[in-house]
C-alpha cells in the first residue's frame, strides 16, 4: 500500500480527522451504544485515492462488512480492508501512535486499488451499483482513464454491527453536533468538485445542515421513472450538488421484480445497463443546468 500516500500538509488534515474520529468512537464507549461498536475496528473518514477535482458521494455509515466477514469475524491481514487495531490496543493508544494512524490512511487511500473492497455494495469495475450510475456519469469509484475520480464517505464515520436503520436512537447519531461538523470538515479536505448524496431522506439531511445548499425541484429518469433525484449547488464550496431519491446499491435491487412505471420492474433499474442510462440522464441534466462548468 506504499504507493498510496497523501503529501504532507493532506496527511496532517486527515491524520487531525482521523483523531477527532476516533475520540468521538472511544466517548461511544461510555454510551448505550457501546454494543453497537466492532471491537478492533477505526473510524473510515473516506474510502479512495483522493486527487484534484474528484466526485464525492455520501451515505450513512460504514458498513459492517468493512470490518466483519459473514460469520462475524473480523477481516485480518490480506483480508482486512481496513486498519484493525491489534488485540488489546485501546482507542487511546492508538490515537497516540502516528505509525497506526498513518497506516490507517494508507488503506483511506488504498481502498479502490486492493481485490478486498466491498463490491457487493460499491459495484465492481465495470459492472453495476454504484459504479454502474457512476459510469454513466462519466466517473468511478476505480482507476480507470477518462472517468472522473469518485471518493466516498459518509454521514457518519464509524461502522456498527446493526444497520443503521435498525438502530433505535439512528436520528440522534446522524444528526449530531459531531456528525454535522465532521462531514463538513471532511469535505472541506476532500476539495469535491461534485457531490452525489445517496438516498432521499439523506438529502433532506445534507439541505438541513448544509444552509448553502439549494436543491430544484424532483426529476425522473426518462425510462425509470422511479429513478428520482434533484440537482443544486452548494454555493460555499462553489459546486453542484446532486441528490439520489435512491440507492444504486441495494434499494432497487430489495424491491424486486414487480412491473412499476414505464412497463419495468424494480429489478431492471438494478442492472448495470439500466444503472449506465439513468447515469447518463443525470449528466446530460447536469451539463444542461452547468454548462460552462468542467465535471
Amino acid at each position: 500500500m506504499n504507493n498510496y500516500i497523501l503529501d504532507q500538509i493532506k496527511n496532517e488534515e486527515a491524520k487531525s480527522l482521523l483523531i477527532r474520529a476516533t475520540n468521538y468512537q472511544a466517548e461511544i464507549l461510555n454510551t448505550n451504544l457501546k454494543n453497537e461498536l466492532i471491537d478492533r475496528s477505526t473510524p473510515v473518514v473516506w474510502f479512495g485515492d483522493p486527487s484534484p477535482k474528484n466526485w464525492v458521494t455520501i451515505a450513512t455509515n460504514p458498513s459492517t462488512r468493512e470490518f466483519l466477514d459473514g460469520k462475524d469475524g473480523l477481516l485480518l491481514a490480506g483480508n482486512a480492508r481496513f486498519y484493525v487495531r491489534e488485540q488489546g490496543v485501546s482507542l487511546e493508544e492508538y490515537v497516540e501512535n502516528d505509525i497506526l494512524l498513518n497506516k490507517t490512511i494508507e488503506y483511506y487511500c488504498s481502498y479502490f486499488h486492493r481485490e478486498t473492497a466491498y463490491r457487493n455494495w460499491f459495484g465492481k469495475p465495470d459492472g453495476a451499483r454504484l459504479e454502474g450510475l457512476l459510469n454513466g456519469m462519466g466517473g468511478s469509484l476505480y482507476d480507470i482513464k477518462d472517468f472522473s475520480r469518485v471518493i466516498h464517505t459518509d454521514f457518519f464515520p464509524i461502522a456498527t454491527r446493526s444497520q443503521m436503520g435498525k438502530i433505535k436512537t439512528k436520528q440522534d447519531i446522524l444528526n449530531s453536533p459531531f456528525a454535522k461538523n465532521f462531514l463538513r470538515d471532511v469535505l472541506k479536505f476532500l476539495e469535491p468538485s461534485l457531490i452525489i448524496i445517496l438516498g432521499k431522506e439523506h438529502c433532506r439531511r445534507f439541505e438541513d445542515w448544509e444552509q448553502e445548499v439549494h436543491f430544484g425541484t424532483l426529476e425522473s429518469a426518462n425510462e425509470f421513472p422511479n429513478a428520482k433525484y434533484q440537482i443544486g449547488f452548494h454555493s460555499r464550496l462553489n459546486i453542484p450538488v446532486v441528490g439520489l431519491h435512491f440507492k444504486p446499491s441495494e434499494q432497487f435491487i430489495g424491491l424486486g421484480g414487480r412491473t412499476v412505471g414505464n412497463g419495468k420492474s424494480h429489478g431492471s433499474y438494478a442492472k448495470k445497463i439500466s444503472l449506465n442510462t439513468i447515469g447518463q440522464e443525470i449528466m446530460n441534466s447536469l451539463q444542461k443546468q452547468f454548462p460552462n462548468y468542467l465535471f
